[in-house]
């Protein structure tokens, strides 16, 4: 009796069950479908061993008690190949629907085991081999045939929807069932079916379902596939749970209060009670999920007791708790909250930040923004208006400022006040700035609007352009596409935009500076805003904020401050631009100061370029007359 192949397989088996069960798991839907697949197979290849034991000793047993037990070992080779389906659908439907569709084709796999017990079989058996054969045999050929034909069509087919590690492993291990099943077809001497089963099981647990791989191990917690993982679950359930993330913003900070991360990690995981799960995310943060708030609250009273005489560590460590996950709609758009929850608390000290129901309305609304963004600029909806700027000097229209506007499917426009500051948060303000530098190239090079008095186009540059290193080599490189007079474009930075990255923006204000851009400081008087920054900063013109332009006429100190700023800039060779003016009396006061330019509702709101260019034809016409 030659069973070395199904003991071999089975001593496999029992070691992979052995080492399965001896991890922590996260106890997802799929994993227990895993473990039932592994132990249909366990069974079948016992069933294997006790057919030849049954075929080997049948002179001593009943004949009915050898066929019973060869059929049942057979079926179990129906309920094995049963089972890689009910696999490969765990990754394409929910639990619940999983869980239907299971039920349903259990249904068909109990008639096929009736029919299979109801048809003969025959045993054939001499010194060198045994084996079974018949009607029985070949039913079972044929339904394992269909159901591996229809496991490789369904993850063929469907390959987009399944995990790429999981569709790789089905293939191969369908591959090698099929090989097998051919082989011992035209060879019953060899028993091969049930060891191809192992292999398979070998395969899926190696690539796909090794429980350390869902493992941080220097932490001894889950890891942020095991996250990803875990809450997609969730979702698909439909079950509400509680988050809460500890973010450590500047890992170098903390190592330079002599603190090393993972210690702190560590003490923080100590503390976790064994109820909560615990993850390790792709960034350094530990995530905390539970079916309650109040344990996570607990935890997060713990953390801040723990850490309480350690104030530094608190200027780079944050928690953010969420009690009501059912409101996101998938994972990323929960952890896309969390950061957004961060982001607004950032100005704030808080160390355990909640995330309430109006955080997450704001959030949703912020999203729906965002969302608009994205489609106009896909859609290519952005627009730039022009705001004329009047000179003292000259008078006339001698510059305008481009606004970025966002132009509504219905034909209205977003207002700047709602979309830029979402945008300045997401990133998304990057693209419009290149939009709106890109649009005012194409308006210079198909326009004559240095006949019409203009010098030069002020154009916004974010935040986050400033402190990209290729600024200037993108912004030349635009220029040159569209022929366009360096000289007529002036770029406007703010404080706030040098602040982060202040040698990468000086480095590329110089290069663009020697190829014959001018630069501006705007929103002066706005937040920070000292004179020293004046004096330091490479610009031309200084740019009075709105809201200092209008304390000038509401307050003694403000006015002292502005006639201040304007001797300094006119004393170091600076233009001063007042935003905001709205009135005639305004416009004369600024004048009489010696402001060198007026921008505001007084002269003209933003205009559409084609509106912008009809207003100065006009008022050059005027001037003429």
């Amino acid at each position: 009796m030659n069973i070395q192949f199904q003991l071999c397989g089975l001593c496999i088996l029992f070691l992979l069950i052995v080492f399965y069960k001896s991890h922590k798991t996260l106890q997802l839907y799929k994993e227990k479908v895993f473990y039932a697949v592994l132990c249909i197979l366990t069974v079948s290849l016992i069933g294997d061993i006790l057919s030849l034991v049954a075929i080997r000793f049948r002179e001593s047993l009943s004949l009915f008690l050898v066929e019973a037990v060869c059929k049942s070992y057979i079926i179990t080779l129906i309920w094995g190949a049963w089972s890689a389906l009910i696999y490969v659908m765990s990754d394409l439907y929910p639990e619940q629907e999983h869980r239907r569709i299971t039920m349903k084709l259990m249904w068909l796999l109990l008639v096929q085991s009736l029919v299979i017990y109801l048809l003969p079989i025959y045993i054939f058996a001499d010194e060198s081999q045994m084996y079974t054969y018949g009607p029985a045999v070949l039913s079972v050929y044929a339904f394992v045939g269909i159901y591996i034909l229809i496991t490789v069509a369904v993850t063929i087919v469907y390959r987009k929807q399944l995990n790429p590690r999981r569709r790789s492993a089905i293939l191969l291990w369908m591959i090698i069932w099929i090989a097998s099943a051919v082989i011992q077809f035209f060879n019953n001497s060899l028993l091969i079916v049930g060891f191809a089963s192992t292999l398979g099981m070998l395969i899926l647990f190696v690539i796909m379902e090794n429980p350390e791989a869902y493992l941080e191990r220097n932490l001894d917690c889950f890891n942020s596939y095991a996250l990803t993982e875990y809450v997609k679950e969730l979702y698909d359930r439909k079950e509400n749970v509680s988050v809460m993330e500890i973010y450590f913003e500047n890992t170098g900070f903390l190592e330079e209060q002599g603190m090393d991360v993972n210690d702190v990690l560590k003490k923080i995981l100590s503390i976790v009670k064994e109820d909560v799960m615990v993850f390790k995310n792709i960034h350094l943060s530990l995530v905390l999920i539970s079916e309650t708030s109040e344990k996570l609250e607990a935890a997060g009273a713990t953390i801040i007791e723990a850490f309480s005489e350690m104030e530094d560590f608190w200027k780079s460590a944050s928690m953010v708790l969420a009690s009501n996950t059912a409101a996101f709609s998938d994972t990323e758009e929960l952890f896309r909250f969390m950061l957004f929850v961060r982001t607004e608390y950032k100005d704030e000290k808080e160390k355990l930040m909640y995330a309430d129901e109006e955080m997450i309305a704001k959030f949703k609304e912020n999203y729906l923004i965002e969302q608009q963004i994205t489609e106009a600029l896909l859609e290519d909806r952005v627009e730039v208006f022009l705001q004329p700027i009047y000179s003292n000097q000259e008078k006339c229209f001698t510059s305008a400022e481009a606004l970025v506007r966002i132009r509504k499917k219905d034909g209205g426009l977003l207002s700047p006040g709602v979309f830029i500051p979402v945008a300045e948060n997401n990133g998304q303000i990057l693209e419009l700035g290149e939009r709106v530098f890109e649009k005012v190239c194409q308006f210079l090079k198909n326009t004559d609007i240095v006949k019409l008095g203009i010098h030069y186009i002020e154009i916004n540059l974010s935040v986050v352009q400033c402190e990209k290193k290729d600024l200037s080599e993108k912004l030349i490189s635009m220029i040159k596409k569209y022929e366009v007079d360096p000289k007529m474009i002036n770029l406007e930075i703010t404080e706030t935009a040098s602040i982060g990255a202040r040698k990468t923006l000086l480095e590329n204000m110089k290069i663009l500076m020697d190829y014959g851009f001018t630069f501006s400081l705007d929103d002066f008087g706005k937040g920070e805003s000292n004179l020293m920054y004046v004096v330091e900063m490479p610009v031309s013109i200084v740019k009075l904020d709105y809201d200092m332009s209008k304390s000038f006429f509401k307050s003694s100190k403000a006015e002292q401050v502005v006639r201040a700023v304007l001797s300094m800039a006119h004393g170091i060779g600076l233009s001063v631009v007042a935003e905001g003016i709205e009135s005639e009396e305004e416009a004369n006061r600024m004048k009489s100061e010696g402001v060198d330019y007026i921008q505001g509702f007084y002269y003209s709101k933003p205009l559409p370029l084609q509106e912008c260019l009809d207003f100065l034809k006009a008022h050059t016409q005027k001037a003429e007359a």
